[in-house]
């Protein structure tokens, strides 16, 4: 073993030897200098000795590693709160770093600057303690190599930019979204002022010359005007800084002469066309940026900038293939005319030139290319997300990242372009308020002008003929109406505002036509999917059978000619799963069932889209989709049988999905049970056979997955089944649980080893951010249901051979855990889940023991949980609050010590009364006399209560605990709040039993009252939607900054709450037999005089009750 190193006597040296052995080949020395650097981490010289050794290292590997390991040591350790180093060393430190930087090249430049980023971000953008670094930049720039160019430069332009680049970049983020008007920061106008716009000079200079010249020696500039550009773009992203603003004019002009040299040739005529088409595209998303941050500035730049953007979309007509980075300034350059497009003065510029755009950019931009067939048969799953989106595809193959292409920014602008309307028409009104025929003369003109659409993109498309049947890809025909169709599907908002008879006629003469081709175009064919997906909000409902016939059809397409049609098939599943999600549904089910099924027996990739379409089905269908789910349950579980991997491999995305879809066909199924009377039955008896040909379904499927030995040679921490697909599988086995109708069933299908396998399983469950875990708490209801229906031997008792655990063992952990530190609701569904499980005793032998064992449970989590709330009238609190009541009436000893442990709970009073007990007293009268929301508004809710107020006044009593002051007004409380939901209770049942006598008396009432309201809520909406065109600005900030903090506040109530899950009866188990009224009673009649000598009750609150209970009257005064 190494000896120690005395880190006090550690110099650069040795930090050099530590730096040089973390790149050996020897595990054990990497391991050792790693340590040693780490261990170096608090000696305040390190930073120092680091920086040293980056600038003047005796190799470049050495100084390399130094500049990296400081970058890193800053970044974790570099804080407003100084570290290990004093504030003079932190200046020292800082101030050499610059000095540095000023004179470096090469790898170690571009580290030492991240370096810099993070001290700046701390300690000149948070802590402004930085005076000397302004005027440090500011004099190397006046002395550096470009701005004196006539004699030698210890300063390296370049270099200064980075650093100016580094230290701007913490504002460009700053605005907070709850101030209307973000000031901008005194630090970014300092940068501004002194460094930045004196910098246009130089930055003037070097455009001109770029300009002026095609000599290659003027491109050494470029990475020079890029870096200047990007200090430029973060200065401005958020904020206009003042100095800025006072040039902004200067620097727009040289800007667009840059804008003015973009060329879309493939071949650049100088070696590295890197640093210039970086440059090219930063100037356009700097023109972006000021077109939607600040148009009120940049307003009359908005023509010779819309010139320069509209001669780089103008090359797409004469070329063929783009560099990738042209492709970016190509998009972005669409983007910047759909953004003026969007602005006051954009329609005058741009409508000129609408034809030309559609003409010469936009549909050049959208006909096939030979790239599209390379990709297509490169990588079909690539060539969707790229091309022809959807979300499906999306979540499926990408992970939800937008990729954005000119294709992409051209369909969008095309779409911006064929809503567009004409300029306003004259109007007559006579006999009218002048200001209301203002008004009605613009709703007129927003309803009356003809859009773009009508007058030119429609006529424009129309042109194209839909190619004859086989023709080949490489047509002409075929090139240009691959880029029709995507055209037409870029204006969908355009046909939402027209009629149906427009879109059926568009549909039916150029795109059904396709799909009835003996040999149509795949290509052609994709393009037509993603159509009708795209249209999905305006299809007209007469169309539904020729839309899914047609898509059915694409999905059960083979390959033909040689070429893949994988992309039809995926196109086609994902645009049925989008209709049905937009409620968009077909006249015949089955046929497009058998499809999906069809496709979930492909192989893996398309397997998986057919199953996620699956999914879709059954969740829309509902009682259509029912009579098919269990044939088609079989189905699936067959297929999935044979894709298992052998355990314990990971399963492949085709068996998850395979679960997910069995999940959705289950809920389907549960949804659709029939009544008792209906079709005299028979409709309920055929739905419980279909249950039992499902149950034993997905027995089979979840035996192979979880009961499957492991290979030979597993190790025992594998041995274990996977958690894959826990969340669909619980839906399953809620089937199984629910559909067992003896212990004969129970054993044949497995049940209680499944039960005991998946307990274990969720007992370890960690997925609780997404809201999945609501699927194991209804499958263990299922469970309890079913030990109540058939009592399982290792449902309470442990057998060491099958499991460490048993269920009610494994349940409890989940239940706890997701009490003790889940979301809310989560939360709320344990503390419910909790009451069923402490009643599964009144079920089992062994009830006395089980108590025992989960009240202390349940009893020490809520009790933690409930201390860690900011108040008990929180929504939150109420759950947990009837969790501890049901705990204390079972065990009200042991319940009561676990309240004095608890933090700050432990304390006595003088009267020997546990303080936690009176707190939770106090929060149970409390909840059961409140008003508020949420309440307790459920008979099961108001009989705990009262239930638990009574128990902990006995229990008061019986430990004589009345003696001291505050016991006497808990007391106090707890009797008046037990009298209170005593009454509510009753009116409550009075409630109940007087709607079943009279139903549905007021609704034909309330519902008139709705309409009204609803009539008047829609035309103040509409009042308000024409005045909404004239909001301002500052206006819109004032509203986004109201809306964020509206947003806020609502994200920490409902951090706080969890109420979506209030409103669900609580389990009494056999406490729901108990005669609570008489229960009542008899405690007043035996403890009422004591209980009132203390503190006499409200007279209101004694005559309400008397009235309720009229046998109540001698136990009051």
């Amino acid at each position: 073993m190494e000896a120690m190193v005395d880190m006090t006597c550690v110099g650069q040296e040795q930090i050099a030897q530590w730096l040089h052995a973390v790149a050996s080949s020897r595990d054990a020395v990497v391991q050792t200098a790693t340590q040693h650097l780490e261990a170096a981490h608090n000696i305040p010289q390190f930073p120092l000795l680091l920086l040293t050794l980056s600038a003047e290292g005796q190799e470049k590997g050495q100084r390399v590693a130094a500049a990296t390991f400081l970058k890193n040591f800053l970044k974790k350790q570099w804080t407003e709160e100084g570290g290990t180093m004093s504030a003079k060393e932190r200046c020292n430190f800082r101030n050499q770093l610059v000095e540095v930087l000023l004179c470096i090249d090469g790898l170690v430049l571009k580290q030492l600057a991240e370096a810099l980023h993070q001290v700046a971000i701390n300690d000149f953008a948070k802590a402004m303690m930085w005076p000397e670094l302004v005027p440090t930049l500011k004099a190397a720039i006046r002395n550096s190599d470009v701005m004196i160019d006539t004699k030698p430069s210890r300063f390296k332009t370049i270099n200064v930019l980075l650093c100016l680049q580094q230290i701007i970049k913490p504002f460009r983020y700053s605005m907070d979204p709850m101030v209307a008007l973000d000031p901008v920061p005194d630090q970014l106008e300092l940068i501004c002022k002194e460094l930045l716009a004196p910098l246009h000079d130089m930055f003037h200079r070097l455009v001109q010359q770029l300009a002026g010249s095609k000599e290659k020696a003027f491109f050494q500039h470029d990475n020079i005007l890029l870096i200047i550009c990007k200090c430029f773009h973060h200065a401005m992203k958020v904020h206009m800084p003042p100095s800025l603003l006072t040039c902004l004019e200067l620097w727009l002009e040289d800007i667009v002469v840059l804008l003015d040299m973009i060329g879309l040739k493939r071949s650049m005529d100088f070696p590295d066309p890197e640093p210039q088409l970086k440059l090219w595209k930063r100037c356009l998303q700097i023109c972006c940026n000021l077109v939607t941050q600040h148009h009120k500035h940049v307003d009359k730049f908005l023509p010779p900038m819309s010139s320069a953007v509209l001669k780089i979309v103008g090359h797409m007509a004469n070329v063929k293939e783009l560099h990738p980075m042209q492709q970016c300034i190509l998009s972005v350059s669409f983007d910047i005319v759909s953004i003026i497009l969007e602005t006051g003065p954009g329609w005058q510029l741009l409508a000129p030139h609408f034809s030309d755009l559609l003409e010469k950019a936009i549909f050049p931009t959208l006909i096939m290319r030979e790239m599209d067939i390379v990709e297509w048969e490169e990588d079909g799953d690539e060539y969707l997300q790229k091309n022809l989106p959807t979300d499906v595809l999306q979540n499926e193959g990408s992970g939800g990242k937008e990729v954005l292409t000119p294709r992409r920014s051209a369909l969008n602008l095309l779409g911006l372009i064929a809503t567009a309307k004409g300029p306003p028409t004259a109007v007559a009104v006579k006999n009218v308020d002048p200001q209301q025929q203002k008004k009605e003369a613009k709703r007129k003109n927003k309803d009356d002008q003809e859009m773009a659409g009508d007058i030119l993109v429609m006529p424009f498309l129309s042109q194209f003929p839909l190619p004859p049947d086989g023709s080949p890809p490489t047509s002409e025909l075929v090139i240009n109406y691959y880029g029709v169709i995507m055209a037409y599907a870029s204006i969908q908002q355009f046909f939402d505002s027209q009629e149906d008879e427009m879109v059926t006629v568009m549909l039916q003469t150029c795109v059904f036509p396709l799909y009835s081709m003996l040999s149509p175009n795949p290509y052609l064919l994709a393009n037509a999917n993603w159509l009708l997906g795209e249209l999905a909000t305006c299809l007209p409902e007469d169309l539904s059978d020729d839309v899914f016939n047609s898509l059915t059809k694409a999905l059960l397409a083979p390959d033909a000619s040689g070429i893949s049609w994988q992309p039809v098939r995926a196109s086609a599943a994902g645009v049925l799963s989008l209709l049905l999600q937009e409620d968009y549904k077909p006249t015949k089910w089955l046929p497009l069932l058998q499809a999906a099924v069809a496709g979930a027996c492909k192989p893996d990739k398309e397997a998986c889209v057919s199953l996620h379409l699956l999914a879709a089905v059954a969740e829309s269908g509902e009682e259509d989709v029912a009579p098919y789910v269990p044939a088609i349950s079989a189905e699936i579980q067959r297929e999935l049988s044979h894709h298992f991997p052998p355990h314990p491999q990971p399963w492949p995305q085709m068996v998850e999905l395979g679960f997910a879809a069995l999940a959705s066909l289950a809920q389907t199924w549960d949804s659709a049970e029939p009544d008792e009377d209906e079709d005299d039955g028979k409709a309920l008896l055929a739905w419980k056979a279909g249950s039992s040909t499902m149950a034993s379904t997905f027995s089979r499927l979840l035996q192979q997955a979880w009961l499957t030995p492991p290979q030979e040679g597993t190790p025992k921490s594998h041995a274990t089944p996977l958690s894959s697909c826990l969340s669909n599988a619980s839906v399953l086995l809620a089937t199984i649980l629910r559909c067992t109708p003896d212990a004969d069933v129970t054993v044949n299908m497995s049940v209680e080893l499944l039960l005991l396998v998946w307990a274990n399983l969720v007992a370890n469950w960690t997925v609780w951010a997404d809201e999945e875990d609501e699927f194991v708490f209804d499958a263990i209801q299922e469970a309890i249901a079913l030990q109540g229906r058939h009592p399982m031997l290792h449902f309470t008792q442990v057998d060491a051979a099958v499991s460490p655990n048993s269920i009610l063992d494994c349940l409890s952990i989940f239940a706890t855990t997701a009490m003790d530190s889940t979301y809310p609701s989560a939360c709320w569904r344990a503390c419910r889940c909790s009451h069923a499980l402490l009643h599964v005793s009144s079920m089992s032998f062994e009830g006395e023991e089980i108590s025992k064992a989960l009240v202390p449970r349940f009893s020490k989590v809520a009790t933690k949980r409930l201390q860690q709330l900011s108040s008990v009238i929180v929504p939150l609190a109420k759950p947990l609050i009837l969790v501890i009541s049901m705990c204390f009436i079972m065990l009200p000893d042991t319940v009561e010590k676990i309240l004095s442990a608890g933090e700050d709970a432990g304390a006595v009073n003088d009267d020997s009364t546990s303080h936690g007990l009176l707190m939770w007293a106090e929060a149970l009268a409390g909840l059961a006399g409140s008003k508020l929301e949420p309440g307790l508004s459920l008979e099961s809710e108001m009989k705990l209560a009262a239930m638990g107020l009574q128990k902990v006044l006995d229990h008061m009593i019986q430990y004589d605990m009345l003696q001291g002051h505050q016991a006497c007004q808990t007391a106090h409380h707890c009797l008046c709040s037990l009298l209170e939901v005593t009454i509510d209770l009753k009116e409550l049942l009075e409630s109940s039993e007087t709607n079943e006598s009279h139903p549905g008396s007021d609704s034909e009432d309330g519902d008139d009252k709705y309409n009204d309201n609803e009539e008047e809520d829609d035309s103040n909406e509409a009042s308000k939607s024409e005045d909404s065109d004239d909001e301002s600005d500052e206006e819109f900030l004032e509203q986004y900054a109201k809306t964020a903090h509206e947003l806020q506040k609502d994200a920490t109530e409902e951090a706080k709450n969890g109420q979506d899950e209030d409103g669900h009866e609580v389990e009494l188990g056999v406490l729901a037999l108990v005669d609570h009224e008489a229960q009542v009673l008899q405690h007043l009649k035996v403890h009422g005089k004591r209980l009132l000598s203390k503190q006499p009750l409200p007279k209101e609150l004694i005559e309400r009750f008397k009235d309720k209970f009229p046998e109540s009257k001698p136990y009051f005064p």
